[in-house]
């Protein structure tokens, strides 16, 4: 049977990164699941660009000209990739070998359709995970994940809206689950300024008591 293609976003901003987004790519390329299709997002550095370009194959490279982060970026993946399914991740992660195949085998199997994620970490959370197109397109302009946010709290806003939608659901082999690295790095550090006001933004949008995804409002508009 032919493998569904899968796009994986992978935004990256930092060139100390680098060496951590090669051994990503290579592990995802070196997995018995073979229809996958890496998009990286240089954001808003150039330099990562030309050096994908140059030591990665089977890639494609697409560039912020300016530092957007985590949402826009991902977002943007959703937005510009026609895919059958997607891997939403971020550059410090490494896939063991069945990881993909294990998640596309729980897909296939709880949501025939795609409308659904499956969570690639190890715990049951879906920071990172295997998404189908069809609930991508169920976002308005396929932003899956809510655009008040600029890097935190919207992958915590997404399980709550999957949870609720009851098409949320995990492999049974944990062991087949991504390792995520967790540099306290400058792309760490950047991230990390706008931490407080992600999270101000949660409690805003949890006490108006919105979701997106079972709603579409917004608060920074």
């Amino acid at each position: 049977m032919k493998e569904a293609k899968i796009t994986i976003a992978i935004p990256t901003c930092s060139s100390e990164r680098i060496p951590l987004l090669i051994r990503m790519i290579e592990s995802v390329q070196a997995g018995t699941y073979k229809n996958v299709h890496p998009v990286i997002v240089a954001d808003g550095n150039p330099y990562i660009q030309k050096v994908a370009n140059k030591k990665l194959h089977n890639v494609s490279v697409i560039s912020n000209k300016e530092r957007m982060d985590w949402v826009f970026s991902m977002n943007r993946v959703f937005r510009e990739w026609d895919s059958e399914y997607y891997i939403y991740a971020s550059d410090d992660l490494v896939f063991p070998p069945h990881c993909i195949k294990k998640a596309m085998q729980t897909m296939q199997q709880s949501f025939p359709d795609g409308f659904g994620v499956v969570t690639i970490t190890k715990k049951n959370r879906c920071p990172f995970g295997l998404i189908g197109r069809k609930l991508v397109e169920y976002f308005p302009d396929r932003q899956v994940f809510c655009p008040d946010y600029i890097h935190y709290r919207s992958d915590t806003e997404f399980q709550k809206t999957v949870k609720e939608l009851k098409i949320f659901a995990f492999p049974p082999e944990r062991t087949n689950q991504v390792e995520h690295l967790r540099r306290k790095d400058g792309t760490w550090r950047l991230a990390n300024k706008i931490k407080s006001r992600d999270s101000r933004i949660f409690n805003m949008r949890q006490e108006k008591g919105y979701l997106w995804g079972i709603d579409f409002n917004r608060v920074t508009q």
